[in-house]
């Protein structure tokens, strides 16, 4: 199923089969609202619930629901429609929207992908609060997109190959990553070429990135480690002092 990421937002949902995205008191997003009362709308609407079910059969109901949404093509354009109606700070719901949009591999869903892949990443909405930052919520959005791009890029789509050759230029260094493996595991061209058309496109700093090939932490070294740890306390004959 795919991976959600919990940001503070939660999905409640009422008997009455509405649902609600609420971030706190004052700003819910109602389900009903963003999607159409039409048999494809109730499909998503349903796809939507899956997604954040679980249980021994969850799974199984995921990927046949998702089965039935691709057999549709209206999906994508509500599902497209629904982003933009969503409020901003609704990062879960958004991302499942996105989520949903990847998961269609439809050739339809590449400009809306591309389009949210591309949106500017707005400013921290609290930049106050030291534990938490909307900006990283805002690229997971954009990185599901991303991923989005390059499974139709896998399927070869030759639309999407050009599309993530675009977002290798991306302000964002996760973005960034992100396109260039997609770009590197499209079905499109010849992957030496595009290695070292990345290299010389790339500054020299960020070549670390370039690579088809999946990291297995089994083989990454690690440092040896002490059997014992000693810890040192910082001792102190006087007293902290406050400043005046």
């Amino acid at each position: 199923m795919a991976t959600l990421f919990l940001v503070f937002v939660f999905l409640v949902r009422c008997q009455d089969n509405k649902a609600q995205l609420t971030v706190d008191d004052t700003s819910t997003t109602n389900v009903e609202e963003v999607l159409p009362n039409t048999p494809t709308g109730n499909l998503v609407r349903e796809h939507l619930r899956l997604s954040m079910g679980n249980g021994e059969d969850a799974e199984v109901k995921y990927q046949q629901s998702l089965t039935n949404l691709r057999a549709e093509p209206e999906a994508v354009f509500i599902l497209s429609a629904a982003y933009k109606k969503v409020p901003e700070e609704n990062y879960l719901y958004r991302n499942m929207l996105v989520e949903a949009l990847k998961q269609l591999h439809s050739g339809e869903a590449l400009a809306s992908l591309n389009s949210i892949a591309s949106e500017r990443i707005p400013e921290d909405r609290n930049p106050e609060n030291e534990e938490m930052d909307t900006r990283i919520d805002e690229t997971v959005i954009r990185l599901t997109a991303v991923e989005g791009i390059s499974l139709l890029a896998t399927d070869s789509l030759v639309d999407a190959d050009k599309a993530l050759r675009l977002l290798i230029g991306n302000k964002n260094l996760s973005i960034r990553q992100m396109a260039v493996r997609g770009y590197l595991q499209s079905a499109i061209g010849d992957n030496e070429e595009k290695m070292q058309e990345l290299y010389n496109l790339i500054p020299k700093e960020e070549h670390w990135y370039i690579t088809n090939k999946a990291t297995n932490i089994k083989e990454v070294a690690h440092p040896d480690m002490p059997e014992k740890f000693e810890i040192k306390t910082r001792e102190t004959n006087t007293s902290p002092k406050i400043k005046e």
